[in-house]
């Protein structure tokens, strides 16, 4: 695949580490490892949720909106759903995804996660993460900064984690008070 031309049949190149049952009724606030915040956990549930629906064929839209809607607000759903949208049809390279109720965190999702994270602090930093993934990274990078922008107005503030993704994702640390 050329670098700019989005894939064909993007998802279905997905490399799904999905060895258990898909449970898609699934709460957000059970997704992935422990010490992700709220913020991270919706992205998480919803990156997975949206390539679980892609690989069986069912459109991921009306799950994903009426999920982050709830959780979050009708404009983050329709901001994370635009970023998906651009994120498969800019696919470079099949992704690594789990199942939406398993522990893990594959590196793809958290590249995703992070660079969402880090997005309005260092939008360089996530667009070199994105590179790896998607053909136009700084257009990706544009899209999870807004979508960063939107969760910390709901209440769901995304951290901003630096340094080199990890297997497991380490605790989320308190603030000092001086």
């Amino acid at each position: 695949v050329r670098r700019g031309s989005p894939p064909p049949d993007a998802f279905s190149r997905l490399e799904p580490l999905m060895s258990c049952a898909c449970g898609l009724d699934l709460d957000f606030e059970d997704t992935g490892p422990e010490g992700l915040a709220r913020g991270e956990r919706l992205l998480l549930w919803g990156v997975r949720t949206w390539a679980a629906l892609r690989l069986q064929g069912q459109p991921a839209d009306t799950t994903i909106r009426a999920a982050f809607a709830r959780a979050a607000s009708p404009r983050t759903a329709s901001l994370f759903l635009q970023t998906m949208m651009l994120v498969e049809g800019e696919l470079v390279r099949p992704l690594q995804i789990q199942c939406p109720h398993c522990v893990g965190y594959a590196i793809d999702e958290q590249r995703l996660v992070t660079a969402c994270g880090l997005a309005a602090a260092a939008p360089g930093l996530a667009s070199r993460l994105l590179s790896p993934l998607v053909a136009r990274p700084d257009v990706a990078a544009v899209l999870v900064r807004a979508l960063n922008h939107a969760l910390a107005l709901d209440g769901a503030p995304l951290p901003v984690r630096m340094g080199e993704p990890v297997d497991h994702a380490p605790p989320v640390a308190t603030a000092t008070l001086h």
